[in-house]
Order: C-alpha cells, then sequence, then structure tokens
C-alpha cells in the first residue's frame, strides 16, 4: 500500500506540475514501443556486466507545447548472473535460501527475471524534435526463470518489486516514429535474503515506437 500511493504521488504531482507550467490544452499521445534491455544488478557476488533482453509495451503522453506527462506499461526481460562459487558461500546459510546440491555451485549461473514496469515521466522539450524523460517508475517481478535449478526457490531471493529513478531522451520523429534512451537507477534493493548488502537495478534502455494519435 505505501509504494502504491508513493506511485499516486508521484502521478499527481507530475501532472500539476504539467499542467500549472502549460495552461493551454494539451496533446494526448497513445503508442507502443519495443527495444532492448541492458541490465544488471549492483551487490555482493553478482557478475558486473551488463546483459541484453527484450522490453517492450505502451505509451499514454498528455503533452503542452513544452512540457508533458507520459505513463507507460512495459514488460521488460533482464538477466542477473552470478558469480560462481562466492555466490554460493555468500548466501548458503540464507534461511530460506535452498540451493540444488545436485547442481555445481561453481558454475555462473542466470535468473531471468520478468518485470512489468510502470514508469512515469515528466518530459520538457529541449529541441523541435527532442525531450528530455525523468521520472519515477515502480518494477513488478512477473516471473523468474532458473533454468539450472540452481535454488530451489528463485523466488526466495528476490523481492517482489522496487523503485527506481528514470532519466533519459526521445526523440518525436516524422510519420508518428519516436525513438529513444534511457537510464534506469534502482533506489531500492531487489535482496529478499537477510544477507546484508543492496541488490540494485542498473539498467540501460534503447527503444523504437510508434503513436497512435
Amino acid at each position: 500500500m505505501k509504494r502504491t500511493n508513493i506511485l499516486f504521488a508521484a502521478i499527481i504531482g507530475l501532472i500539476s506540475t504539467t499542467v500549472q507550467a502549460a495552461p493551454t490544452l494539451p496533446n494526448f499521445d497513445l503508442g507502443i514501443k519495443a527495444g532492448a534491455n541492458f541490465a544488471k544488478l549492483d551487490g555482493k557476488s553478482w557478475d558486473a556486466g551488463y546483459k541484453a533482453s527484450f522490453l517492450g509495451g505502451v505509451f499514454l503522453g498528455l503533452r503542452f507545447p513544452k512540457v508533458g506527462v507520459q505513463v507507460e506499461g512495459l514488460f521488460s526481460q533482464t538477466k542477473y548472473t552470478t558469480s560462481g562459487v562466492e555466490f554460493y558461500n555468500v548466501y548458503k546459510a540464507a534461511p530460506g535460501v535452498v540451493f540444488n546440491p545436485l547442481v555445481d555451485s561453481a558454475k555462473h549461473h542466470n535468473f531471468n527475471v520478468s518485470y512489468f514496469n510502470i514508469p512515469v515521466l515528466l518530459e520538457i522539450k529541449l529541441l523541435p524534435i527532442l525531450w528530455v524523460q525523468l521520472g519515477p517508475q515502480y518494477s513488478g517481478i512477473v516471473s523468474i526463470n532458473d533454468k539450472d535449478n540452481f535454488v530451489k526457490d528463485s523466488k526466495s531471493l528476490f523481492k517482489s518489486g522496487d523503485f527506481s529513478g528514470v532519466v533519459g531522451l526521445e526523440a518525436k520523429l516524422p510519420f508518428h516514429l519516436v525513438v529513444g534512451a534511457r537510464y534506469v537507477l534502482g533506489f531500492s534493493s531487489m535482496n529478499n535474503t537477510n544477507v546484508s548488502g543492496a541488490w540494485q537495478q542498473r539498467v540501460i534502455q534503447a527503444h523504437v515506437g510508434f503513436s497512435f494519435l
């Protein structure tokens, strides 16, 4: 409930700022987008490299001549890779985390985590076609695929969702096309174990889209 209240407060605040800054009638925008997600977890015993995955979804915008608000619903996939035996040694004693004894703990194992992301973005016009986008994002976990069955219940490792900050650029091109790039910085930890240390998301995104309006 607390996270929901924060998200709604962010939406109301961004819309209020936009309306006060530009009291003329807005243009509405509705479209779809798809792209690439390059993600990693910053934290003890995770591989530091960015891994590529898919993202896609819909966006709804309310836009004045120089400012706007855009809300999106995005399905995104991420791949988090353990550091091998170090990961096993750190978390083997954590309550609720049960490793499969038949799986090689020294390997670098992958957890493919699917999220539903809700970014709420304030837009500021820089150039005739270029807009800055910034704001909060809530990401809720949809599924976790532990292909090697390294952990008997992989959901025991991760919290169900987190809040992040988003900053990026988006170009509104002719023929209703949009292209953009973003950086997503996790504010909360995804670590659901009792072992100290934050697991924070770091994501680079690139996307293309089409606006119906």
